[in-house]
């Protein structure tokens, strides 16, 4: 049965006799997203309805309780969301490619981040994660691992059996750092940018439903990963420094789980390519024995401790 977006506008508390049109946007896997216009305004209508997708309903309820700077939400019930309209919205527009170069960019998606880690950062020493949220290294154990290599047709490469062999010893590595929120999907199309010039540049990320929870490094090195020009070194200036500890045991884990992610997809992804490449050349492996000696010095000093 195709959703009907009048009925889900009144389940939303909204008149479906304002309504003066209705745009698909989007409409597969199940879900859908329409540009409604009204008499007073326009909206993006966003219809979820697996258990999956709610992920991203969760998580702007929790942001907004946080107060961690959203697009605006109008409604929302357990299966839809009704957002601002960035084609009309006279506050904010959607990014365009030229602007992931922008330093001006960078510094002002490096203040969201800052303010959506610290508030991460808050909620998770006062309780624990809610549970739609998930580390991305989750996804790892040891035969999950061996069996990327099969399938990837690289299971001479010796990064499986000595990732698998420390995985614990990593994973427990991450778990006695501080960590936060992580956004996980950072693109410029999934960036607002403000219209007004006679206030400092500000940013809106959007788009949750990859919400997770991690380090702050790993957050960043994905945005730094998306970013070109001078909005990359602009990001990590205006965010400041990480915990070093960080980066080394993010650098192959990222790699790791991008692998296993890429193993499960039809056609290897372009995304993955680099790590792919950094599989053959062996420079994973250098970064993964790094990351085990680094977890290691960490575990004794928590024993000396």
């Amino acid at each position: 049965m195709n959703p009907n977006p009048q009925h889900i506008l009144h389940d939303l508390g909204m008149d479906p006799g304002q309504i003066r049109q209705v745009d698909t946007l989007s409409e597969r896997h199940g879900h859908a997203v329409w540009r409604i216009v009204m008499s007073e305004r326009s909206y993006v209508l966003k219809w979820m309805p697996s258990e999956s997708a709610r992920v991203e309903i969760e998580s702007y309820r929790l942001l907004q309780r946080l107060g961690v700077p959203t697009l605006p939400l109008y409604a929302s019930t357990a299966q839809a969301l009704l957002l601002e309209d960035l084609a009309h919205s006279k506050q904010w527009r959607l990014a365009e490619q030229t602007d992931s170069a922008r330093a001006e960019v960078g510094q002002a998606v490096a203040r969201w981040y800052r303010f959506f880690h610290t508030a991460g950062e808050a909620l998770l020493s006062q309780e624990a994660p809610p549970d739609f949220l998930r580390r991305e290294t989750d996804v790892l154990t040891p035969q999950s691992l061996l069996a990327t290599g099969q399938t990837l047709g690289m299971a001479n490469s010796p990064v499986w059996d000595l990732a698998s062999r420390h995985l614990e010893l990593l994973k427990t590595a991450l778990a006695s750092l501080s960590f936060t929120l992580n956004y996980n999907d950072f693109y410029w199309t999934n960036l607002a940018l403000s219209r007004t010039s006679d206030q400092p540049l500000e940013a809106i990320i959007f788009d949750y439903h990859l919400l997770g929870v991690g380090m702050r490094y790993s957050d960043c090195r994905n945005v730094a990963f998306s970013l070109t020009g001078e909005a990359v070194e602009a990001f990590w200036d205006a965010y400041d420094k990480v915990d070093a500890r960080e980066a080394i045991l993010d650098c192959p884990l990222a790699d790791l789980c991008g692998l296993q992610l890429a193993s499960q997809m039809p056609k290897f992804p372009q995304w993955a390519q680099e790590s792919r490449q950094r599989l053959l050349n062996g420079e994973l492996e250098k970064d993964l024995r790094a990351a085990i000696a680094q977890a290691e010095e960490m575990s004794a000093r928590r024993l000396n401790c």
